[in-house]
């Protein structure tokens, strides 16, 4: 299969120079005018956290609910934190730091990373809240929902048995070089992040621009870009003939899921550190899945709370949307599939 992906897409780039330039220039803005100025001060920050021994503060105030809930070490607590409000990768980079300097075993690392890798704050009410629907609340709600949905997946996907041995190891001192060298170690390490970052922007932007006219042979196609990239998933919603219902849900699904340019992201952040990313395409499935659901439940059983404004000519909602059906059985069927191997083991 690689072999064919691979020559596949040689033969698309020299076929279609000129659409995959202009994927380029629209992966560059894309990191340049949003994800960057949102993401690049947590990756300092996420940097500076776990040299600086703020960490250790932390992992102290965090050492119940990570060890009653996750049977986590105290040490996950910055991968948690920043994860949960820093944006995606910025948990994911965290929790590779953490295990490059010893804080965490590749286990506990791996179970922390499958759910702390969330959309920030202000992206959801930024971008989806104010740029899909008009309304800064919506975007807060949908966060809530969005974190919401992260934690209780990770009592699915992340959870162990029991606590390992470095539940009780103390996080690595700082430097002894003092606040600068830990701040020009965080700088160099965020500046190695947000290029990958970019790079996959970029490289599925291309991806994006050659996939346009098979999308626009599809029902609702413009929405399926999300799977891909979420921002160009989100941007799409907003002219769609759908009610509000099924756009907050789908906005829901596509903020918990984060396409394949942040999991790839994901991917090659966790590699250089040996952080292991097996469960993670599962735990966004589920994450997705279930935002979308609590959107869908909360939308019928409060429409105030969600209330939004829905496309001219479209119906009334009834019920789930059907592609939720879809959503939450292809979770039913990840979470089987990974047990099944996890047990097979």
């Amino acid at each position: 299969m690689k072999l064919i992906l691979s020559f596949a897409l040689f033969c698309a780039f020299l076929l279609f120079p000129a659409a995959c330039a202009d994927g380029v220039r629209d992966g560059l803005a894309l990191a340049a005018g949003q994800a960057l100025p949102a993401l690049f001060p947590f990756f300092v920050a996420g940097g500076l956290l776990t040299r600086s021994g703020l960490a250790l503060r932390l992992s102290g105030l965090a050492a119940r609910p990570l060890s009653a809930l996750y049977r986590l070490p105290p040490a996950a607590a910055p991968a948690v934190l920043l994860g949960l409000t820093g944006g995606y990768p910025v948990g994911a980079a965290t929790a590779a730091d953490l295990l490059a300097q010893g804080a965490l075993t590749h286990a506990d690392a791996a179970r922390v990373n499958r759910f702390c890798n969330c959309a920030s704050p202000g992206f959801c009410i930024g971008i989806a809240g104010l740029g899909v629907f008009g309304s800064a609340r919506t975007g807060a709600l949908l966060y809530g929902i969005h974190v919401l949905s992260a934690l209780l997946a990770g009592l699915v996907t992340a959870r162990g048995d029991t606590l390992s041995p470095s539940a009780h190891a103390a996080l690595p001192r700082a430097p002894d070089g003092g606040f600068a060298s830990i701040f020009c170690a965080a700088v160099q390490q965020a500046a190695s992040t947000a290029l990958t970052v970019t790079a996959f922007l970029a490289m599925f932007s291309i991806l994006l621009r050659l996939a346009a006219p098979l999308l626009a042979l599809l029902p609702h196609g413009d929405a399926l870009s999300g799977l891909l990239e979420l921002t160009a998933g989100l941007d799409a919603l907003a002219p769609l003939p759908l009610t509000g219902s099924a756009k907050l849900t789908i906005a829901s699904f596509l903020l918990g899921f984060g396409g394949l340019a942040v999991q790839f992201q994901v991917r090659a952040l966790a590699a250089p550190a040996g952080l292991p990313t097996d469960g993670f395409a599962t735990a966004k499935l589920l994450h997705g899945a279930l935002a979308a659901a609590l959107t869908a439940l909360l939308a019928r059983l409060s429409p105030q709370a969600l209330a939004v404004s829905a496309a001219p000519g479209s119906a009334a909602p009834h019920g789930l949307p059907p592609a939720l059906s879809l959503i939450l059985l292809l979770a039913a069927l990840a979470i089987w599939s990974g047990k099944k191997a996890e047990n097979a083991v």
